[in-house]
């Protein structure tokens, strides 16, 4: 293990989309400057590998599948996250899709299907996260 540029020794985070590409490597820095973890994708599979490398790193993570574009399923992993970890500090929203091919060959679907997860799924997320932060702040229940 690498010195961390910063210590968050204590601290709770959430990758949304965690298990590949950049919200993998978020995932891992963040466990190796000393965060618990919670990787999380739609793919359970995929969830548990990247839970084991946190683990691996001496963090604790949880192994739960969510998917952004459903309310239901972020509200869940929020309530299993808060029910294991009491609490999160901390939430990246990395989650995205893309289509690798010219922009004129991409039909009006597919390009929905981008903007819902890429940009729909991160306000889902955040509100799902944050909903609650922003009522205990303001003496709020929800």
């Amino acid at each position: 293990m690498t010195p961390p540029l910063f210590d968050l020794t204590g601290r709770v985070a959430v990758v949304i989309g965690g298990v590949t590409g950049l919200g993998h490597a978020i995932a891992l820095g963040l466990a190796d400057a000393g965060a618990d973890v919670v990787p999380s994708s739609r793919r359970l599979p995929e969830v548990e590998k990247a839970a084991a490398e946190i683990e691996a790193l001496d963090r604790r993570s949880l192994r739960a599948a969510s998917d952004v574009g459903d309310r239901a399923s972020l509200q869940a992993l929020h309530d299993a996250i808060l029910a294991a970890f009491g609490r999160v500090d901390i939430l990246v929203n990395a989650a995205g899709i893309t289509e690798k091919r010219p922009a004129v060959e991409i039909s009006e679907a597919d390009w929905s299907s981008i903007l819902d997860t890429n940009l729909t799924g991160t306000l889902l997320a955040s509100r799902s996260f944050l909903r609650r932060r922003s009522a205990l702040s303001s003496g709020v229940n929800q």
